[in-house]
Formats: C-alpha cells, sequence, structure tokens
C-alpha cells in the first residue's frame, strides 16, 4: 500500500472558458452553410499530489486555458488543412472555395488552425494540443493524461485525452 499512486483528478469548466466563432464544417461531399456557436470548454488533468499536495494550480489552467479560448473568441475557424476547401490568402484577406461556394474573410477576422475539419472533435484535439504546448513551462511530471471537451451546444460535447509522461 505505501508505494502504491493514487491517481487524482482536476477539473475545470464553465465561467469564462468559452469562445464564440463562426465555422462550418465539410462532411460527405457536403459542406454546411456558415454558422455560429457559443462554444464551452472542459479540461481535466489526471495525476498524483505533487510537493505542494496539488494535481496541478488551478488558476494556471484556467489562465491557459482562457488565453486559448480569447484566441477563438469572434473569429472565423478555418481549418487550413481541409483537403476539400481551396484556400487563396493575400496580406488581409482569406479565399475559401468549396464546389460552388466562395467565401472571403477578413484575414485580422480568421483563426487560422493547424486542423483538417473545424469539428468539436478536431477544436478539443487543438485545444488539448495547445494547452500541452503552454503547459511545458511548468513542472507537469505528476500529470498522467490530459483530456479536454468543447461542447457546440448543451447537449453536444465532443472529447480528446492524451497520455503525458509516458
Amino acid at each position: 500500500m505505501s508505494g502504491e499512486r493514487i491517481a487524482r483528478k482536476v477539473k475545470i469548466e464553465g465561467g469564462y472558458l468559452n469562445f464564440s466563432s463562426a465555422h462550418f464544417i465539410t462532411y460527405g461531399g457536403k459542406c454546411e452553410r456558415l454558422h455560429g456557436h457559443n462554444y464551452g470548454v472542459l479540461v481535466e488533468v489526471e495525476g498524483t499530489l505533487g510537493e505542494d499536495m496539488l494535481v496541478f494550480d488551478f488558476t494556471v489552467l484556467k489562465r491557459l486555458t482562457k488565453e486559448i479560448c480569447k484566441r477563438l473568441d469572434h473569429h472565423f475557424l478555418l481549418p487550413l488543412h481541409n483537403p476539400h476547401l481551396q484556400l487563396a490568402s493575400t496580406e488581409n484577406e482569406w479565399e475559401v472555395h468549396f464546389v460552388g461556394k466562395r467565401y472571403i474573410f477578413p484575414r485580422a477576422d480568421v483563426a487560422e488552425l493547424p486542423i483538417d475539419n473545424s469539428t468539436a472533435e478536431r477544436l478539443a484535439e487543438y485545444i488539448c494540443n495547445e494547452l500541452c504546448h503552454e503547459l511545458q513551462a511548468f513542472n507537469t511530471s505528476n500529470l498522467s493524461s490530459i483530456m479536454v471537451g468543447v461542447e457546440e451546444a448543451p447537449t453536444q460535447m465532443a472529447y480528446y485525452k492524451l497520455s503525458l509522461n509516458e
């Protein structure tokens, strides 16, 4: 029993962990209409207690997550690696084509994302990867996993979980 590692979990959600953005997804040879969501974000980290008897500092996790949400807030979410979209950019705008549809967005209004589709699943993965990058500045040696959930609507949430320190 004395050598046993007890896993614990810290979770943050609600409050200001959200963003409002426009997007569309491509699927089955179709492209949704341009629309928006008021997204909610949830983050869970699992691990053991550190020297300070915390799994991870809530305030740091909330701050880092909110910074990522702010970068997405009130932007069009552009999946840069979507094979069904033809993208062209200038210094001031993005032009997006899908079959007979053409969109022009001011570049300042676009969140350029290294994903293939702006689904809740891919947004959860993107936010998780961004958080992992930000967490490199902290001691996370006691953490075993991180999970991010992205809620598109009150009854719809997608999750992405990543193992850490393996």
